[in-house]
């Protein structure tokens, strides 16, 4: 709330100089009381968010139908009808990644038991990695006494995805999720508030995710009542819109593709999301156009490629760490090199990323110790999806080791120490190339790439 702090400051030094000065002291008349008005002022607005999550809605649909709350709050919102969800579109899988701020491939939840899936090919012994809730990390901070409620049809999801959350509020359908949310933020009390509505998801499993659909429209337009019941309730806090500053979020978790989802498809991940608060301005995020990244493709002479010239040296390792990551998405190949300081490879130090079928490898060699590889694959990456590969050379208790990466996760390390004896060092004269050509009679797969990244030190795996 704001408040002015209002003050008077009376003059008093100079009795207090006389008091001091007692023998001697000529005595002044007192000055008269002077009185000064303190303009400082202090705000202290609350800042509280409600969170609105549709299993189901599909951008490109709501953009049809026009619900009529949602064609309201846009007023004052950011909002997009191409926002993407996660790869893994199951219920599970899309409120683990809302939550966890992780995705699938990471935290591996995918069925409504809500319980981690080791990915195939993993060694049955790998450990296991929990991904909790962000809000979870709120109880380590100066604000953990947020009041936080989740409200819910699905009782596993406040049991197993969200355990700290004070108030766990579990129903049985999205009428009464409805009701209970306008009864939570009604509360003087409430802070921070999720709403699940799982009811569209269910009309486009039987009549199909479409708004040429009439359950899909029907459940649209029902649930889309029920949000602006809820803002109804919200805007009328006496403290809505003065002494508080709400954020709403409304987002489909998940879309849609004819009768089902749970897939990667482009409807299954098309999702509306809008960011509203009173003072926004409207403004729509659309893409320009399909993001594919660079494409990268032939090989030799002919190749589309780019190398970075007069770069110094700077993305030499030489005895030292290294991590270097990129994006790509593509489709088989036989032993191309597609990111790499080595022209030609193998013969001349640095280090390379290279295909093996549709899997890919690393090679780094040293001015005199000869060739290290990371060529155990266990991971699919050249098909036709995007994929973060990442590698570093790290100094790990007295030994240097290069490890690789998949979508984040570590699955191959090698000691690559006895490649520096002699005084070896990991430096190449040739410019560093993305695209291939490093390795003549190599490289006609084609491949797009993007987000490249080289960091001059070895990152963890934690912040990799």
């Amino acid at each position: 709330m704001n408040t002015k702090k209002s003050g008077f400051l009376l003059l008093i030094f100079v009795p207090l100089m006389c008091i001091i000065v007692i023998t001697g002291c000529k005595k002044y008349t007192d000055p008269p009381p002077f009185f000064e008005q303190n303009e400082d002022t202090v705000s202290l607005v609350k800042r509280k968010i409600l969170v609105i999550g549709i299993d189901g809605a599909v951008g490109k649909e709501y953009k049809e139908l026009k619900p009529k709350t949602f064609m309201e709050m846009k007023k004052h919102a950011k909002y997009s009808w191409e926002a993407v969800s996660d790869e893994s579109t199951t219920d599970a899988s899309s409120w683990k990644t809302l939550m966890s701020g992780v995705s699938f491939f990471r935290h591996g939840i995918k069925d409504s038991s809500l319980v981690y899936t080791q990915p195939t090919g993993s060694s049955e012994h790998a450990p296991i990695i929990t991904y909790p809730s962000f809000l979870s990390y709120l109880l380590t901070t100066t604000k953990a006494d947020t009041k936080v409620a989740f409200i819910t049809s699905w009782p596993e999801l406040l049991l197993r995805l969200v355990p700290e959350v004070e108030t766990k509020i579990p129903v049985g359908n999205d009428a009464v999720v409805k009701d209970s949310a306008i009864s939570v933020v009604k509360n003087p009390r409430s802070e921070v508030v999720f709403v699940q509505f799982n009811s569209v998801a269910k009309a486009g499993l039987q009549d199909g995710f479409s708004a040429q659909s009439a359950g899909y429209k029907a459940a649209v337009d029902k649930v889309d009542g029920y949000i602006g019941e809820i803002m109804t309730a919200l805007k009328s806090r006496p403290e809505y819109n003065k002494n508080e500053e709400w954020l709403v979020v409304v987002t489909g978790t998940h879309g849609g593709k004819g009768k089902s989802y749970g897939g990667s498809s482009t409807a299954e991940t098309n999702v509306p999301t809008l960011y509203y608060n009173e003072k926004f301005v409207e403004k729509e995020f659309v893409t320009a156009g399909a993001f594919s990244g660079v494409e990268i493709k032939g090989q030799n002479a002919a190749a589309v490629k780019a190398r970075l010239l007069n770069d110094g040296g700077l993305y030499n390792s030489k005895r030292g760490q290294q991590t270097i990551q990129i994006k790509v998405k593509g489709t088989s190949g036989s032993y191309p090199h597609f990111f790499s300081t080595m022209s030609p490879w193998p013969s001349t130090p640095g280090w390379s990323m290279f295909t093996t079928g549709s899997e890919w490898s690393v090679s780094i060699r040293s001015t005199t110790s000869g060739e290290r590889r990371l060529q155990n694959n266990r991971r699919a990456v050249f098909d036709g999806q995007w994929h973060t590969l990442t590698f570093s050379i790290v100094d790990s208790a007295g030994k240097m080791y290069a490890r690789k990466y998949t979508d984040g996760i570590r699955h191959d390390q090698t000691d690559i120490t006895t490649i520096y004896d002699g005084g070896g060092t990991v430096v190449s004269n040739s410019p560093m190339t993305l695209g291939f050509g490093a390795d003549p009679g190599q490289g006609s797969s084609t491949f797009f790439s993007a987000d490249a990244m080289i960091f001059n030190t070895g990152l963890t795996d934690e912040e990799i």
